[in-house]
């Protein structure tokens, strides 16, 4: 084709410059491309000579453009071939004579399940190094099936974008980043929100008394990156103790990604945790990067693991072994670097020997066990914690609030709090709301209970509950309680702290129905609601 330099130059940069959409504009400009060059394959990377890395950003085929995010270490023999090329040359490769090449081209056909060059097959490629800085080079390369298709006339003609391309590598490595500061910030707010009125990690009420075993294990385990698994009731500050594992890691500067399983949708658990493609499904208008991704270089904590399907926990699982996975609908790996911490408030072991859970992963996950001991194990800490939760929520709701009399701490103390953290803390708020200002008083508290932990309904006798046992009870009791309701304030979710799709879930598991209780003529019936 007879087009003029200063017009190739042109048409070539509004290609790549015309939306922020890379995906899109490397197609078009690949597409334009094919009319000098012999082209089957266009891609952008990074070459990071510090780390002998390259970092694939974008491809283009024939078909479509595509956003990838791959990160290929190189052998000391490519590394020397790729050093002999100096930044800002043209340079022609065939796949037979070049280390490199192979190198590169082994693991997309390893890592990509249809790959676009055949193994036996020869190719050419032609590629440009650009100087970037930061001891980056950025590159832009075209790839031809068949031997020596690529000569010293294309050389001069790519040597023409040499400007047009560094800042197009610059722009697409900058938007990347831009994006995945975006998606961590838009979900540590979330994070941050869900959490409003909590204790903060560094703040955590009994580290050096009722948590002092807890915290020194904390201490130990952090600095490792091993996997940890916390375990305790249901609302003994599991996250919380994760959060200071985190703090005290190398990790602590990069994100922790707090995910609950049990609240996750069974048919959404892939496409939540790793990802999807465009186009992966309906609905799917472009690519998201699942939960481990967004937890790269930091901490993903699985709350409520227990609760994973066994069919989402094979998956997991590779993921554990290998640190990569595929998005749903994809075609490569993704590599990360994530360290796991997974909490639950049920008995692993029994599940495993109930085959409700996959044993291998309990082995994986059971790393370095840390058990949160439940707050009537350690009251010490009550009077701390319950004016701390006074303070917070009367700054919160904009109340008015009185130190606690000693009477109202005795109250607090000799109640063997069911619920644990989250009980107190909601007990606190409601005499917040009815006390108005007033010096608070408890007289819905009756002191000295049983935990339900210890006692067997209907029996005189007392064994110790399994998890599920003492969960099935738990539930209906907060059923009981709140007469069969399940939503709103005075629902059985919100007294136990959970969300009620979560505690549905729960009942459906374990088979709980919903027992209404109606008065009819001083008769008391109960009818079955679910």
């Amino acid at each position: 084709m007879n087009v003029s330099d200063n017009q190739f130059v042109r048409e070539a940069t509004h290609c790549l410059y015309s939306s922020l959409n890379i995906e899109s504009t490397l197609f078009k400009a690949a597409n334009y491309l094919k009319q000098f060059f012999p082209l089957d394959l266009a891609h952008m990377f990074i070459y990071d000579m510090s780390l002998d890395t390259f970092r694939y950003l974008a491809l283009a085929t024939e078909k479509r453009g595509v956003l990838i995010d791959e990160v290929i270490q190189i052998s000391s023999r490519a590394k020397k071939e790729i050093r002999g090329h100096s930044l800002d040359s043209v340079n022609i490769f065939t796949k037979s004579k070049s280390h490199m090449i192979q190198e590169i081209f082994n693991h997309f056909r390893l890592n990509t399940r249809n790959p676009l060059i055949d193994e036996h097959e020869e190719f050419s490629a032609l590629g440009i190094f650009l100087d970037i800085g930061m001891s980056l080079g950025g590159g832009f390369a075209m790839v031809a099936r068949g031997k020596d298709r690529y000569n010293e006339d294309h050389k001069k003609r790519l040597k023409l974008l040499n400007g047009v391309l560094t800042g197009s590598v610059l722009n697409l490595m900058h938007h990347r980043s831009i994006v995945c500061q975006n998606e961590l910030l838009a979900r540590e707010k979330d994070e941050l929100q869900k959490r409003l009125g909590h204790v903060k990690a560094h703040q955590i009420i009994g580290a050096d008394s009722g948590l002092k075993e807890v915290m020194e294990l904390v201490r130990y385990v952090g600095p490792t990156g091993s996997p940890v698994l916390i375990t305790g009731e249901t609302g003994v500050g599991k996250e919380l103790i994760a959060h200071a594992v985190h703090q005290t890691s190398v990790r602590n500067t990069g994100p922790f990604i707090c995910i609950n399983c049990g609240a996750i949708p069974e048919s959404l658990i892939d496409s939540e945790l790793f990802g999807y493609e465009k186009g992966a499904f309906t609905g799917a208008v472009g690519l998201k990067r699942g939960y481990f991704e967004q937890a790269n270089g930091g901490t993903i904590f699985l709350d409520e693991i227990g609760e994973l399907p066994l069919s989402s926990q094979v998956k997991f699982l590779r993921v554990l072994q290998a640190m990569e996975f595929q998005r749903v609908g994809g075609n490569r790996k993704v590599s990360v670097d994530v360290r796991v911490i997974a909490a639950t408030n049920r008995n692993l072991l029994s599940m495993v020997q109930k085959h409700q859970f996959r044993e291998d992963l309990w082995f994986r996950l059971n790393v370095f066990p840390i058990r949160i001991p439940p707050l009537r194990d350690r009251k010490v800490d009550i009077p701390d914690m319950a004016d701390y939760f006074l303070k917070h929520k009367a700054r919160e709701m904009n109340l008015a609030s009185r130190p606690l009399s000693k009477d109202a701490q005795t109250q607090l103390i000799l109640y063997d709090w069911p619920g644990n953290i989250r009980e107190l803390q909601n007990i606190i708020e409601r005499a917040l709301i009815v006390g108005k200002g007033k010096t608070l008083t408890f007289p819905n508290l009756s002191g000295n209970t049983i935990s339900p932990v210890f006692q067997e309904a209907g029996q005189d006798t007392q064994r110790f509950l399994t998890m599920d046992e003492m969960t099935i009870s738990h539930i209906t009791k907060a059923m009981t309680l709140s007469d069969g309701q399940i939503d709103g304030k005075n629902g059985a979710a919100h007294r136990l702290g959970m969300n009620p799709s979560t505690l549905r879930g729960r009942m459906r598991k374990y088979g709980i129905k919903t027992t209404k209780t109606i008065q009819v003529a001083n008769h008391t019936l109960e009818t079955k609601i679910m």
